[in-house]
């Protein structure tokens, strides 16, 4: 039996989600986190900052793959203004 993990995106559905101007980053393999109970990946803003993206498995059973993900990436790109802040 192979271990299917319960959530995986496929880069064009992230570029599809992340803001202009951010990038999926080179070198890292997005991908299930089994401790965290999420899809993982780092993206890269405007700014050549990274981020990660989790999308929780809880989100995803409630709102749907994509919402959940859409959530996430909205989510995110609010987070990483308080940084500034």
């Amino acid at each position: 039996m192979t271990d299917i993990p319960p959530i995986m995106y496929t880069d064009v559905e992230l570029e599809s989600y992340i803001p202009t101007g951010w990038v999926l980053a080179d070198g890292d393999t997005p991908g299930w986190d089994p401790k965290r109970k999420g899809f993982r990946v780092t993206v890269i803003d405007g700014s050549d900052l990274d981020w990660e993206l989790l999308v929780k498995q809880s989100a995803v059973e409630e709102h749907g793959r994509i919402e959940a993900l859409r959530r996430a990436v909205d989510t995110l790109f609010r987070e990483r203004f308080k940084t500034f802040l």
